[in-house]
């Protein structure tokens, strides 16, 4: 049911969940992600492909501002180095949830971590220490679970239907649920996405504010915020919310 992804329009009898029963505003912005991959990034990635990002994205060059354009800018790149360092992310099993192009597989290559890519269009490769997975198939029932998950600018898109997936109103909550299963206990997650007043962005993705960040983590414990802190975050007009600040943020699993 509601596998026709992507919708145009919520269906009229999900719009109450999708909003939380109104507490939750909608602006439009339609996308469909199921050609992303092909006009974004690759759907193989070569040794040569991933090679050139390991090149790119060296401790050394991201501390000098040397490694070039990243999807979503320097800060993001700079904060999850430093969560990486502060939380030492390095030769352990780390997947990447939702991952157009390899920039932060290439980060997690270059500390010696052996990595698994999670996606919905699951890119091919045969580089050492990268695999990727169907979430579906996969991450669901998986039962060997990682020291760390990574998923920047990916769950605030889950359920939505914007990359082909089925639609959910509460599909970000299951994913969050899933990364929790699929984590070691005591394991570290690190998580990105548009942060500001609570807002759904049909079908872009969603916003998360004070109401429905708390339901989304309540398993985790939050050890450290990197980037604009949320009190001053949360405090943006929902008349003028699209984007939101997307920010880097640790979490232990309870």
């Amino acid at each position: 049911m509601y596998n026709q992804s992507p919708y145009k329009e919520i269906p009229a009898e999900l719009k109450d969940k999708f909003t939380m029963n109104g507490k939750i505003p909608i602006r439009d912005w339609y996308l469909d992600g199921t050609k992303d991959i092909s006009s974004v990034g690759e759907d193989v990635w070569t040794e040569d492909y991933i090679h050139s990002h390991c090149d790119r994205f060296t401790v050394d060059k991201i501390e000098n501002n040397l490694e070039g354009e990243s999807p979503y800018g320097h800060e993001a790149v700079v904060n999850i180095l430093q969560a990486l360092k502060d939380y030492e992310i390095s030769n352990k099993r780390v997947a990447v949830v939702g991952s157009l192009v390899p920039w932060v597989e290439a980060m997690l290559i270059n500390l010696g971590n052996d990595v698994t890519t999670i996606e919905y269009n699951v890119p091919t490769t045969k580089y050492k220490n990268l695999q990727c997975k169907d979430y579906f198939d996969y991450f669901i029932s998986n039962e060997d679970q990682f020291d760390t998950i990574i998923s920047f600018s990916s769950i605030e898109h889950s359920g939505l239907g914007r990359y082909g997936d089925p639609l959910d109103p509460d599909g970000d909550m299951h994913t969050v649920d899933i990364i929790e299963k699929n984590l070691k206990d005591g394991g570290t997650f690190i998580w990105g996405s548009p942060v500001g007043w609570d807002t759904l962005v049909w079908n872009a993705h969603r916003v998360y504010g004070p109401i429905r960040m708390p339901i989304l983590f309540k398993n985790f414990i939050k050890q450290q915020w990197y980037g604009t802190p949320s009190e001053q975050l949360f405090k943006g007009s929902p008349a003028a919310q699209i984007n939101g600040y997307q920010p880097v943020v640790v979490f232990k699993k309870k």
